[in-house]
């Protein structure tokens, strides 16, 4: 009996702590202070960009579970080797990769990519019935309006320091003056044409004279980072060239206009309760 009034006397105890946790319900979703400031520390945007994009989640929860649409740990495991093998890279090298880039641990970023996967098979099952084929008229309408967006250099002269040692490489980078033997640098000149394509998005979006973000070297144990020195004979291909690509941005933005819509009704429609916010 003293046990049993024990265990009560702490359950609203233990109650109110759980209670306390919990930031925000999307009907019978939670989120809690902890989900908040994490994503805040990955995300680095403000408390309200960060718990309209949780509530948006939760809300994407809610209607994967309604169609039953799950990922299983195989579907993350293959997407994550795909996109190690797409950038010539192991699957550790991957892991480090998105360290270093985004500050995301191994288990962020398995469950990061869950989201992604869940996300593109929900939004497929919800956009798909809706979506039409652009036509001609369209395409070329936006491809005159976004004509920067296609702009890309020819080449790009960098600067490109490797290293088996990443904290030296990033000692290096924080003061280029400092001697240390441990890193090599080498002038080279890249032509977009020719290299991974994700790496020359990355290179023509860092500025000039910066540094990129600290990468796996591909095929070692070393690391690298490309300094830019700059971009040469910016261009923009005629639209025949790029049709697909103009086409698949259409697609995407009216994919995303869908979206909105059937997210912001959900929204309106949920019982959604902010009980606290981080200070």
């Amino acid at each position: 009996m003293n046990k049993l009034l024990l265990l009560l006397s702490f359950t609203p105890l233990l109650f109110a702590n759980v209670i306390g946790g919990i930031a925000i319900t999307v009907d019978d979703e939670t989120i809690t202070l902890y989900e908040i400031r994490q994503e805040q520390e990955i995300t680095k945007q403000s408390i309200k960009q960060t718990v309209d994009m949780l509530i948006r989640s939760k809300l994407e929860q809610i209607e994967a579970k309604k169609r039953h649409i799950t990922i299983s740990n195989q579907d993350v495991l293959d997407d994550l080797r795909k996109m190690a093998e797409q950038n010539n890279m192991t699957l550790p090298q991957l892991f480090e990769a998105m360290s270093s880039a985004r500050n995301l641990s191994e288990s962020q970023t398995k469950e990061k990519t869950r989201e992604k996967l869940l996300k593109n098979k929900l939004f497929n099952a919800i956009a798909m019935s809706e979506m039409e084929e652009p036509t001609d008229e369209e395409v070329e309408e936006y491809y005159n309006l976004h004509l920067k967006e296609y702009q890309a250099p020819k080449s790009i002269d960098v600067i490109v320091y490797t290293s088996q040692d990443k904290q030296a490489l990033e000692q290096k980078i924080s003061n280029p003056m400092m001697h240390l033997p441990q890193v090599k640098t080498e002038n080279a000149s890249l032509e977009t044409a020719k290299i991974n394509p994700r790496l020359a998005q990355l290179l023509i979006k860092t500025e000039d004279s910066h540094f990129t973000p600290v990468l796996p070297q591909g095929g070692t144990n070393g690391h690298m980072a490309f300094y830019i020195l700059s971009k040469n004979e910016i261009n923009t291909p005629p639209l025949e060239l790029i049709r697909d690509q103009v086409e698949n941005k259409i697609m995407e933005a009216n994919r995303e206009h869908i979206l909105n819509d059937h997210f912001q009704r959900m929204r309106v429609n949920a019982d959604i309760k902010i009980l606290r916010l981080p200070e």
